[in-house]
């Protein structure tokens, strides 16, 4: 048998095409080649050929990758934001409710806290008036208890027909401060200073104790001058030899250069009189006990609440 022949076609460039045309695109070359046992032709580029894309169109495709991933992240943020301003914007809200109803709150405690301070108020006023009617109960009780028959019509009257009124001294009884004084004047029988402690005593009183120097101007102003200027008003203020102290009668100590002594160095005797004088604070002598003179009965004056 013959030997099968293979054919191939070879193209050759033009040697005549001028130098202008170099810079045109070379010319594809393809070659025929026929397979041995096999009637089908294959074409493959020439040598020199490239199938990559053009270089200048990667950076621009880079470029929109980044603009892109750009865009969705501003978008993203611009989303974020909006949905931070909407929570800002509630809790904003929120919190100005929230101050108001503090503000209600604190308003509505202030006044609850104005009214339990005049509550205060009130119980401190009610209290104070309170000790004062319990203090003034509780001398008039012992007033009462040391009379053995109180003298209602002595203290007492009525006024404007059915209406009773009370003083707090008995009647023909001078009021100063908290006490009444009974003082006798020159019409009255003159007594001795025992005789005169007794008459008071029997008149639910006692010879007065002069505590002060307003209550001794007091009884100076009261009084009157009868008879001579040793005859006076017989207190109750005597010299306890036992004690060896000037005592008054309700057992308080009255200290010699204490009291309101006409001349306390010429004091001889042991019972004081107070004798109407120029001087208030120098009107206290000590005739002999026995001899006979007016007197002063004090008693602690009722304190009525009407």
């Amino acid at each position: 048998m013959e030997e099968e022949l293979n054919y191939s076609t070879v193209v050759f460039k033009n040697p005549i095409v001028s130098l202008q045309n170099e810079k045109k695109e070379e010319e594809t070359v393809y070659a025929a080649i026929k397979a041995e046992g096999s009637s089908s032709t294959h074409q493959s580029p020439a040598i020199g050929e490239d199938n990559s894309p053009a270089p200048h169109s990667q950076p621009c495709r880079g470029v929109a990758v980044c603009l892109g991933v750009l865009c969705v992240l501003l978008v993203s943020a611009i989303v974020g934001l909006s949905v931070f301003s909407t929570e800002l914007s509630e809790q904003k809200q929120y919190l100005m409710n929230l101050n108001s109803n503090l503000s209600t709150a604190i308003q509505i405690l202030q006044s609850y806290n104005s009214n339990i301070s005049t509550a205060n108020q009130d119980l401190m006023s009610d209290k104070e008036e309170l000790t004062q009617e319990r203090d003034r109960l509780k001398t008039n009780l012992q007033v009462i208890y040391q009379l053995h028959d109180f003298p209602v019509n002595q203290y007492c009257s009525k006024t404007n027909g059915s209406v009773t009124k009370c003083n707090p001294c008995k009647f023909g009884w001078m009021l100063f401060q908290s006490s009444c004084y009974l003082i006798f004047f020159p019409d009255a029988p003159w007594k001795t200073w025992t005789e005169s402690r007794e008459d008071c005593k029997k008149r639910e009183s006692d010879l007065v104790v002069i505590s002060s120097q307003p209550e001794q101007e007091f009884i100076s102003n009261q009084t009157q001058s009868y008879y001579d200027v040793f005859h006076g008003y017989w207190i109750g203020l005597s010299y306890q030899a036992n004690n060896q102290s000037w005592m008054w009668v309700d057992g308080s100590v009255q200290g010699l250069k204490k009291g309101f002594w006409i001349n306390s160095t010429q004091i001889q005797n042991t019972c004081v009189l107070t004798i109407q004088t120029n001087n208030p604070l120098a009107a206290w002598n000590t005739p002999d006990c026995t001899m006979n003179s007016l007197w002063i009965c004090e008693s602690i004056a009722l304190n009525w609440s009407y």
